[in-house]
């Protein structure tokens, strides 16, 4: 299970056992395996993944990659995303960031994050918002935006987020950490150490003599001796 998905765990459970909608309340926790036939307990992800999508169904596709199975949570996450749940776009983005089970594009990861952020779901939008500045802050997929990323930490702060603003306090959170753990201002900090540098200047060297200047160099030689020949010669007459 990707590291990103954990605080998803938490948002979950609370949906699941919680003072939730009755759909939700009914969210168990589910079994791995098992073929995908008739006789399949409808607790488990075969069954679901088989229905038509709903809040529980969609859930379900976060149980499929918990167990491993990743082609199950995707075809589930992509059915529930086309009938417009928004938690699925969360969940799918962070597949996306991360690379499981499919090709890694940050590009559609932030894409998903945008659509879950300026969508109306009193649950993921808020968390849309979070992981949507993130990116932005980050550039990671888009380009970088500080100031439209400062705006949707502060409308994710606004509805409740911890981590929004524990961003907005110190600069950083950690409910959005890559593959090695690292924390948002871990993360900036190792883009901007690869980031684009400014190429180092070589010294000039200095021009390489023109044959005028040889030459004027060696008359200027040449009369200097005659002057000092000529010179010598007035002394010794002198004498």
């Amino acid at each position: 299970m990707p590291r990103r998905f954990r605080p998803l765990y938490t948002l979950i459970a609370a949906l699941a056992f919680g003072a939730a909608t009755p759909a939700l309340a009914l969210i168990p926790p589910t079994h791995c395996g098992g073929a995908p036939d008739a006789a399949q307990s409808d607790l488990s992800i075969a069954h679901w993944a088989r229905q038509a999508p709903s809040s529980t169904m969609c859930a379900y596709g976060y149980w499929a990659e918990k167990c491993g199975d990743h082609a199950t949570a995707h075809a589930i996450f992509d059915r529930c995303i086309a009938a417009g749940y928004v938690g699925a776009m969360i969940w799918k983005a962070l597949l996306l960031e991360d690379g499981t089970g499919i090709a890694q594009d940050s590009a559609a990861a932030t894409d998903l994050m945008r659509r879950a952020a300026h969508s109306d779901d009193r649950e993921y939008a808020t968390l849309g918002k979070l992981h949507y500045a993130t990116a932005l802050y980050l550039g990671r997929g888009v380009e970088r935006d500080e100031a439209a990323a400062e705006r949707w930490f502060r409308e994710a702060a606004a509805e409740g987020d911890a981590d929004a603003q524990a961003f907005l306090d110190s600069g950083t959170h950690t409910a959005d950490r890559d593959q090695r753990g690292r924390s948002v201002a871990a993360q900036r900090a190792a883009r901007d150490s690869v980031g684009p540098r400014l190429a180092p200047v070589t010294p000039a060297s200095a021009p390489a003599p023109t044959p005028a200047l040889g030459l004027i160099a060696v008359l200027t030689a040449l009369l200097a001796a005659g002057a000092a020949a000529r010179a010598r010669g007035e002394r010794q007459g002198a004498c």
